[in-house]
């Protein structure tokens, strides 16, 4: 599982680095995805989530962590692929 923690980093270069990472992953791997309860971090989920493409990801879960510091924590499962086959006439 590929996980990243956004509470303290730079954003744009973290949003490159999972899309870069989620498009390396395997189909069924899961990425986990930490960001601040503040509305920063919240954007920062609704960001992910509209960046990466919406046919190739289950959301598993979105979930608050109550903790020293606080998560908003985010589950992603990539999900298998299959091409569509082309339909053949004959005539």
């Amino acid at each position: 599982m590929v996980s990243f923690d956004l509470r303290e980093t730079l954003i744009p270069f973290s949003l490159l680095q999972i899309t870069n990472l989620f498009r390396e992953m395997e189909p069924g791997e899961e990425m986990e995805i930490l960001a601040g309860t503040d509305p920063t971090g919240s954007s920062i989920l609704k960001d992910v989530l509209l960046i990466l493409p919406k046919t190739q990801y289950d959301l598993i879960s979105r979930e608050t962590i109550e903790s020293v510091s606080p998560a908003i924590r985010l589950m992603l499962r990539k999900k298998t692929i299959t091409k569509k086959r082309k339909e053949t006439h004959h005539v």
